[in-house]
């Protein structure tokens, strides 16, 4: 038997309405046994409580601790970047050492709520982390770095703080959220289909009973009658033809997303100033090196600040959809022979 024995706080006692000593069990035996409170998802009191966090929301930031190894060196910066980051007719040279830097991460948690009929409804905690400069998802590799790490309330090394752009992360966190719920939404369809399947089934068949039962008491009845259990048969497929549209609206699989939980977390980096070369020309750049992944964070275009790879041209660094050459349509003049006149002659020969 599971159970323990609480002493609660002045404070939370009169929120409760509990004694001072309470005891409290997740087993429905022990609790009709031995009389201690039921705390299970659906008691009041736990509904209560998660409300309320939900409504105050969870807040804050930290530093991971800086790492007691030696720094990278500009060369194997260099030649990781050449590794890690593809750039199209371009060669990436480090332009300077690799300078401390702190890289902000945005976790967004929410409290997703579902519903696919009046039977199925459920609540799934979702979370997701996203690089608070640029928007990108996390990589799986850096959140099994980041799991279970402590973190500070200060920072404990000398490096420069990344400005986040909230602007851009907060969006790119929510429609990451929104795209789990509607996956998450699209596997409950397949159920919401067959109970649906199943309701209507009844529905019909009620008012196919009641229908049939007006049309016989239809046949014998008089002229005044008859109008009035024609109105009734009337009203009846109005009624059926509505509860039937409430019964597809019932089992419509929906879902509702409550954000709770914005932490911003900086990580340890090195921003490491590097030159895409292209033949004779060069362009500055800047990648940041994240020490808990060994990889770099993902880079946006400089010209247009779309995430993809990026492409070296004659001009100027950008991606591929902003260096490729727009095509126009140039008019070409035809020219138009002129009608000979009548005095005119010409010969053979001289026709093209």
């Amino acid at each position: 038997m599971i159970h323990a024995l609480v002493l609660l706080p002045d404070a939370l006692r009169q929120d409760s309405e509990l004694p001072e000593e309470t005891t409290v069990t997740a087993n429905p035996d022990v609790a009709r046994e031995d009389g201690a409170i039921l705390l299970i998802a659906g008691h009041p009191e736990v509904e209560r409580v998660a409300g309320a966090a939900l409504a105050e929301g969870d807040t804050g930031y930290g530093y991971l601790p800086w790492p007691a190894s030696r720094p990278p060196s500009r060369s194997a910066l260099e030649a990781r970047a050449r590794e890690l980051v593809p750039v199209e007719h371009g060669r990436i040279d480090a332009a300077g050492e690799p300078i401390a830097a702190y890289l902000p991460l945005l976790r967004v948690g929410a409290m997703v709520s579902y519903a696919a009929s009046l039977a199925l409804r459920f609540h799934e905690q979702e979370e997701v982390w996203v690089d608070a400069c640029t928007g990108t998802v996390v990589s799986e590799r850096l959140l099994s770095a980041l799991r279970d790490r402590g973190l500070l309330p200060n920072p404990d090394g000398r490096g420069r703080k990344l400005g986040p752009d909230l602007s851009v992360a907060i969006p790119a966190a929510h429609g990451r959220l929104e795209e789990r719920a509607l996956t998450r939404e699209a596997s409950l369809a397949s159920h919401a289909r067959r109970a649906l399947g199943s309701e209507l089934a009844r529905a019909n068949a009620y008012y196919e009973s009641a229908l049939e039962s007006i049309a016989r008491r239809r046949a014998n009845a008089t002229t005044d009658r008859a109008r009035l259990l024609d109105a009734q048969a009337e009203a009846t497929r109005a009624e059926r033809d509505r509860r039937c549209r409430e019964i597809e609206d019932e089992h419509r699989p929906r879902h509702e997303l409550r954000p709770f939980r914005l932490h911003l977390v900086h990580l340890p980096a090195f921003v490491l100033p590097v030159e895409v070369r292209r033949g004779s020309r060069k362009f500055d750049f800047e990648l940041t090196w994240v020490v808990a992944a060994g990889e770099f964070a993902a880079a946006r275009c400089p010209a247009c600040g779309a995430l993809e790879p990026l492409v070296a041209t004659r001009e100027r660094l950008g991606c591929r959809a902003c260096t490729t050459p727009t095509t126009s349509t140039t008019s070409v003049p035809t020219t138009t022979a002129a009608a000979p006149s009548e005095n005119s002659t010409s010969s053979p020969s001289s026709a093209v």
